[in-house]
């Protein structure tokens, strides 16, 4: 992980430095004085070259710190260890409602290959994946918020608040769950052992728990762990739509105003959460699927 992080840290830092604009120049009046600017471009360390910055901005990082943010001169960390567990309460609230759905209608569609059931889930699943984030949850928000008046359109709160961006969230997830989870499922029930657990006598429902649902579930997990990461990283379209004040509003409102270290905070953070979700999955496969333990006992 140590080689991953440096090499990302120094190319998103770069890239950070080369987007056009001056942040400086959001933080002062129009009208100030070129003396007034460069004040403040030499205390931001922005008169520096990149180089140097890039080395200051390392041994921060040493350090445990993310440095200050360019416009509230908070501590980076601190605001991020605020906004996050709400990311981690709209992520954990996505994935409960996106992966047993999902699983349970590819299933079903599977084992129903050609029929009605089929063609309903499968083209439920292509909407899912089509229509984008933010035109679902305005349509979300139109239905449940302005016309029937059941939930708060936005803002952080309770179950209430959290229900909404937590289903327009799940959409996608689900409906690649959904597709993955059908695909597999195909491909399960065509195996030879599936024949001869069915030759043994063993009732259909045992067949598909036992045989088939856990011998689909290796790349069933990798979408889970994948979705998963994405949403800690900060869902930036649905927080914004919503007001949800968590990593990924938090990561907008730095990009809009180019407060560099927010951004990089914001990006280093998604890459630790990325990387150890992706950890956490290759542990699951050892738990799920015994050809990984004993190509590892061979090993």
């Amino acid at each position: 992980m140590a080689p991953l992080l440096a090499g990302i840290t120094f190319v998103t830092f770069s890239l950070t430095k080369a987007l056009p604009g001056d942040p400086v120049y959001g933080m002062v009046a129009e009208r100030s004085s070129p003396e007034i600017i460069e004040k403040i471009r030499k205390e931001l360390g922005a008169d520096k070259s990149v180089v140097r910055q890039y080395a200051g901005y390392v041994t921060l990082l040493a350090k445990g710190e993310l440095g200050r943010s360019y416009f509230t001169n908070r501590e980076v960390m601190a605001d991020i260890s605020v906004k996050f567990p709400n990311t981690m309460r709209l992520a954990f609230a996505a994935m409960l409602i996106a992966a047993p759905l999902g699983i349970f209608l590819g299933f079903i569609s599977a084992k129903n290959k050609g029929r009605a059931a089929d063609r309903i889930i499968t083209m439920l699943s292509v909407s899912g994946i089509s229509v984008p984030v933010f035109w679902s949850g305005l349509l979300l928000m139109l239905l449940f918020s302005l016309r029937l008046r059941y939930l708060p359109p936005s803002g952080t709160g309770g179950i209430r608040y959290l229900l909404l961006p937590a289903l327009t969230l799940s959409l996608p997830a689900l409906a690649s769950l959904v597709r993955v989870t059908r695909v597999t499922v195909l491909d399960v029930i065509q195996m030879p052992f599936v024949r001869t657990a069915r030759a043994k006598g063993l009732s259909e429902a045992g067949i598909s728990l036992i045989h088939v649902l856990k011998n689909a579930l290796i790349p069933v997990i990798t979408v889970i762990g994948l979705e998963f990461g994405s949403y800690l990283n900060g869902a930036v379209l649905t927080e914004t739509i919503f007001g949800w004040d968590g990593l990924g509003r938090y990561a907008m409102e730095g990009i809009i105003k180019r407060d560099y270290p927010v951004i990089m905070g914001c990006l280093l953070i998604g890459t630790i959460i990325f990387i150890s979700v992706n950890l956490l999955v290759d542990i699951i496969y050892h738990f799920i699927d015994p050809r990984v333990r004993l190509h590892g006992s061979e090993r």
